[in-house]
């Protein structure tokens, strides 16, 4: 199965290193997109199966963007370099990575909540 994951992130280097670990995994990368805008436009086009969003995008929070996706059946993971005191209670089931990324931690998360939908 051909999965695709939609990646926000808006330092550029580590959306890059995201996207090349992710699709060296075998995931179809959807972006990186660098806004919140971007991404929702591309997960409309897209309709990726998992998300990895950075919390804080360009000082936009990308809450909203996790609770639609969610709504859609899509599988969010949060990169932050905040606490997860910060992320809403409607979204504190998903996982929270954080920065600096680890990778293999990334691609877990990804494979924990594809095969738990």
């Amino acid at each position: 199965m051909n999965r695709k994951v939609l990646i926000l992130e808006d330092e550029v280097i580590v959306a890059m290193d995201i996207a090349a670990e992710l699709s060296d995994a075998g995931w179809t990368v959807i972006g990186p997109a660098g806004t919140v805008e971007k991404a929702e436009s591309i997960s409309t086009a897209e309709k990726p199966d998992a998300a990895v969003l950075d919390i804080n995008v360009n000082g936009v929070k990308s809450f909203d963007l996790a609770t639609r996706l969610r709504e859609q059946g899509v599988g969010v993971i949060f990169l932050t370099g905040y606490s997860a005191n910060s992320i809403p209670a409607d979204l504190g089931d998903c996982p929270i990575i954080s920065k600096p990324v680890n990778f293999r931690s990334v691609i877990a998360a990804l494979e924990a909540i594809v095969s738990a939908e």
